[in-house]
Formats: structure tokens, sequence, C-alpha cells
């Protein structure tokens, strides 16, 4: 909780103090800073829902890319406060959207998104001196204080809404892609007559208010990619998508960015040479379903923490949070299962009845609570999946068409288009001899450069068991980044050391090899 009346804390809600990281701290720390004049977001706060003072605030979340504060007025009303740090994505594109967003998920489309009483997308004019959502405080509480306490039937009734809800947004299908924006928040101006989207009765709307403009997902702005100076839409087409993201990523071998915790296994040469063979066939490898192809938003992170639910009937969904850097994208770019579904195991081979290990009974305790464990989350995995087949096919579908070819896996991109050859004929049909494919294939490998793609792809995956055992031998990898909360830092941090030595002494063979492998592992500093 922040003291209002100490002056000296009133620098504190700029910086981030839930967490610190195991590597690249200073670096963490410093593009999740942001300055702004706490004593105006007070006044604002409580102006917006008609308060006379705050007398309150609790700083209730501060993630990847947000600060979150509770605002408890003297009147004892409540409102949300949300500020983008410096890495949450564009400068007022980022908010823009959010709102925009929030506002037709919650009037247009009737699902339950937080209600927005006041906001600013462009610093330079808030009187904060920062970019901020004032929001209602959501009704219910969050789905990860009860998910591991309430029974089975309850799961799967949440379940089922999520899926209810995931069918009305794939229903509503865009005319373009990009994100979400008020019009009058873009450069661009167009004409009110022109489609927005298709609802799910097939109605063409037309909008006033509302138009599709540049992206704001992720994956065009994280692991440095935001600084890049690439295409963010808004495309017309798919392939002008398709063919922006190849772009993006051969910007992003331009200048050697990379994943955490993902090993490199191509030179850049190699990389530029498999993104550009992967540009020759790109419209004809998307997936054969269309219906899969429609753009609509999609919330691409759906942990519990972003679900709420009724506290005296924890079964029924009454909010759904954090739709920041939702996009308008083809369905089969981002359909899939949820993150509050997700588990630690394999996925099942079919969706029939996920059975229990046969030695179910001869296992210790230890051994039979993680497989009950693995038990439950497969046959969620499945009934997610069944229930999407039965209610959304569409969806369904595009969960099953995300193993074709894609510009950012480019490891094995060419192992990929070498299996689009042997279909080709089947992708573009035959000629009129009936035999040959209606257009030659326009790529062609020699059995060298087949084998040393084979190569690569070895190395690659080999990269990725390396990869998998320095993790497991650290043991402290509960996020992303390498952060953890403040209280297991001192504990993280001594089992990162000790992991990597233990890593070390086993894998590196010399002085020479060691010293590569420190260059090498992006997170021991």
């Amino acid at each position: 909780m922040l003291l209002l009346n100490d002056n000296k804390m009133l620098d504190l809600p700029s910086s981030f103090t839930l967490g610190r990281w195991l590597w690249n701290e200073r670096q963490q720390l410093a593009c999740r800073y942001g300055k702004f004049d706490f004593s105006a977001l007070l006044q604002l706060a409580a102006s917006a829902i008609g308060s006379g003072s705050c007398t309150r605030v609790l700083k209730v979340s501060e993630g990847q890319y947000n600060k979150v504060f509770q605002h408890t007025m003297d009147d004892g009303l409540e409102i949300i406060a949300k500020l983008p740090n410096p890495n949450a994505g564009r400068p007022h594109f980022t908010t823009a959207s959010e709102v925009a967003t929030m506002d037709f998920l919650r009037n247009v489309l009737d699902l339950p998104a937080p209600r927005v009483y006041a906001w600013s997308s462009r610093a330079s004019e808030s009187p904060l001196g920062a970019e901020y959502i004032l929001m209602e405080k959501q009704a219910g509480m969050i789905l990860t204080d009860v998910w591991d306490s309430i029974k089975g039937k309850q799961k799967v009734r949440i379940l089922d809404q999520v899926v209810d809800t995931e069918r009305r947004l794939a229903a509503t299908n865009f005319s373009t892609f990009g994100s979400l924006y008020y019009k009058d928040d873009l450069p661009e101006k167009s004409d009110s007559t022109s489609l927005l989207y298709i609802d799910a009765v097939g109605n063409e709307v037309q909008s006033e208010v509302f138009r599709i403009g540049p992206t704001n997902h992720r994956s065009f702005f994280d692991f440095g990619r935001g600084e890049l100076d690439i295409d963010h839409g808004p495309w017309s087409t798919i392939t002008e998508l398709v063919t922006a993201v190849a772009q993006r990523e051969i910007a992003v071998a331009e200048v050697g960015l990379r994943y955490p915790l993902m090993p490199e296994a191509q030179p850049f040469q190699k990389k530029l040479s498999a993104l550009g063979n992967y540009l020759k066939v790109a419209p004809h490898v998307l997936p054969e379903n269309k219906a899969t192809h429609a753009s609509a938003l999609w919330h691409g992170d759906l942990h519990s923490q972003d679900i709420f639910v009724d506290p005296e009937d924890p079964s029924r969904v009454v909010g759904i949070i954090d739709w920041q850097s939702a996009s308008a994208c083809p369905l089969f770019m981002q359909a899939g299962r949820p993150a509050f579904l997700d588990y630690n195991g394999p996925v099942p081979e079919d969706l029939g009845k996920a059975p229990l290990p046969p030695n179910f009974d001869a296992m210790d305790p230890d051994e039979q609570r993680k497989a009950k464990a693995l038990h439950r989350g497969q046959t969620l995995h499945n009934l997610y999946l069944v229930r999407c087949l039965q209610v959304n096919e569409t969806i369904f579908q595009a969960i099953q068409d995300q193993n074709a070819p894609a510009p950012d896996y480019e490891p094995l991109l060419h192992s990929l288009l070498r299996d689009v050859g042997e279909e080709w004929a089947h992708i573009v049909g035959v000629g009129g001899g009936g035999s040959s494919p209606r257009m030659p294939f326009p790529l062609q490998f020699s059995d060298e450069e087949i084998r040393q793609q084979d190569h690569d792809a070895e190395l690659w995956a080999q990269g990725v068991e390396l990869m998998n055992a320095f993790v497991e031998d650290t043991g402290c990898y509960k996020h992303w980044g390498g952060r953890v909360s403040n209280v297991d830092y001192d504990k993280s941090k001594r089992e990162l050391d000790e992991g990597a030595r233990r890593f070390l002494d086993r894998e590196a063979r010399s002085d020479e090899e060691r010293k590569e492998w420190l260059k090498a592992l992006p997170f021991v500093d």
C-alpha cells in the first residue's frame, strides 16, 4: 500500500517494485520505469467517478507491461488506474487501441469487458505526463484464487463460457487486419461508409466510431522488435499480412535479435535464405479452410488472473480483463488453448478420454499426485477442443491448421518448405495434362543443400535439448524473462549460479568452450 501523506513515497509508483530479475535486471527495470505525476493521478481518479478525494492506493498488479493501481475514495467507491510501461508497445497506439477494443467488446458484442471512465493515450497532453486508463474495478474474484479448490463440473462450466466468448469473437469478421481504434485516434481518415466487419448473422456493418489501424500484436514489439522500422499495417489481404510477418523476421535477423531461452542454430545468411524462400510460396501455404483466415479480435493470453468469477457462484464468469494488444488477426494465427488451461506435460494423441498411467496404483503418493494433475490438465485440454468442435468448428480447425510453415520458425523452415514441394500439385492444382502442377514449384534444392538443411535442423534440435537441460539444472525459471519475487530472489539467484556451474561442468570440455557457452547463454550476466 502507498502512504499518501509521505512525499518520499511519491516516486515509488513510477518504479517497478513487485519483483526482481535474475539477469539483465538493470535493463528490465529501465523498460518498466515510467515517470508520472502521482498526485495528479489521485485527483483524476477521484474526479472520474465524482468522489471528493482518494484516501487509499494499492498497487494491485505489476505485470510484464503495465502498472495497475486500485484507488479507494472518501465515499468508499473504488476505481482502477492502468499505466503502460515503456515496453508495452508503441506510444499512443497501444493505449488508444485497448480503450477502443474494450468499448467495442462491451457495447457492441456485449462481452464482460471493463467500463472505461477516463483515459489519455498521448503523454504530452496528459495531466499525468503519461498515458493512462481509468476504469471500473472489475466485480467478482480472480479465477486464480478459486481454480484449485472448485469442483470439476464448475471448471467445465467456466470452460464452456470461455468457448462461447471465443465463438462470439470469431463470428465478428473484420474487413482488414490490424488493431481496433476510434477513428479520431488514427492519422488517416476514412470513409464512414467503408465496411468495418461482418457480424454473426452476415450483416455488413459500417461504423462512424471504429476503424482498423496498425497492429499492436506482441510479435511486432517484444524482444526488441518495437525498435525496428517495419510494416505494422493495417493490411487489406492475408497475403500482405504474412508478407509483413516474413519481412519482420528478416529485419530481426539483420539486426541480430533473438528469442530468450532459444538457441541460435543458423547463421545470418541462412536465415535470410529460408525467409526469402518462404516469401516465394507464402500465398500458397495458407490453411485450406478459408474460414480460418477470417480477421477477428482475440484475447491472446487468457490467464486465470484475467478471468473474474462470481464469489457466490465461482462457476459463473463475470468479467474478462487485459485486452491490451488484442489484434484483428487471422484465426489460424491466434486461436489456441487458453492460457488458464495450461499444464505441464504432453498433449494427448487424440480427443478420447485421457487415461491415468496403467501403473498408477503402484506409484508412490507424490507420483500419483503428479499423475492426477497431468490427467486433469489433459482432460480439460481435450474437453476444450471437443467443445470448440461442437460450438465453433472454425476455431477447432484454426487450431489444427497451426502446423503450416510460418516465417517466425526459420530453424525448421526449409524442411517444412520441402514438405510443401511434395504436396505442390495438390496445393495449386494440376494443369491440362492432369499430371503436372498448374505452376512449377518455385524452390529447388540440391542434394547438398538438403543435407545441410537437415544438419542445421538437427543442430537446432540439439540446442533446444541443451537449453531445456540448462533450465532443468537451474530449477528457477518461473517467469519467461527471469523474473522472481523479491522474497525468492536470493534463493533463486543461488540456484541459477549453482545450476549454471553444473551445466557448464557437464557440457564444456575446455575453458574455451566454457567461455563460448557463457557468451551464448542469454540468461547469465
